[in-house]
């Protein structure tokens, strides 16, 4: 238990959250979750992004499948408009050691929007895992803004209920900004 609260707390210390938490696989089959991810969004000089800055995340998911899983998440801006999203993902192709998988969601961020990720994650070990995929972000404010970032995942089990990742996604469009995170997931059965 002292773990958990200094990991917490380490985490929390670094005010670092990604736009989607790419977990490896989806939730098992009526599992619960519940995950604090500290974020940090750097800002590149977009244009019309006012949210720079430190963020703290607050998700939680169940499992409805093996394959399916939803998830809802909020996340607290210190320096602008709190995120509300909900998405379900899908595990689309699994081997023993990788998985491809694919996200979809809507959100409230200032303005609706709707998310679209996919992501392929592969696991040398049961404890590690790491992913790489293309993540989509389409805002409807006046104009329609896409962003698109590539995040790059790596994560660990720590038990059969606790996963700790790092992640960073990388901006690939001029309407995106760099993202740094930290986070832990505990599964609840």
């Amino acid at each position: 238990m002292k773990r958990l609260l200094f990991l917490i707390l380490f985490s929390t210390s670094l005010s670092l959250y990604a736009q989607v938490v790419n977990f490896p696989k989806t939730l098992p089959h009526r599992s619960w979750s519940v995950g604090l991810s500290p974020a940090y969004h750097i800002d590149r000089d977009v244009v019309m992004f006012d949210a720079g800055g430190a963020s703290l995340a607050l998700n939680g998911g169940y499992g409805i499948l093996y394959s399916l899983d939803v998830n809802a998440r909020y996340m607290y801006f210190f320096n602008g408009a709190d995120y509300i999203g909900i998405d379900a993902q899908y595990l689309i192709y699994e081997t023993r050691k990788s998985y491809v998988s694919a996200i979809a969601g809507l959100h409230y961020w200032d303005v609706f929007g709707c998310d679209l990720s996919g992501f392929y994650t592969y696991s040398p070990r049961y404890e590690f895992s790491f992913s790489i995929g293309l993540d989509m972000d389409l805002s409807f404010a006046e104009d329609v803004n896409p962003r698109f970032w590539i995040p790059l995942n790596a994560g660990y089990m720590l038990n059969e209920m606790m996963f700790l990742y790092a992640e960073y996604n990388l901006p690939v469009s001029d309407l995106s900004w760099g993202i740094v995170a930290l986070g832990i997931n505990v599964i609840l059965p």
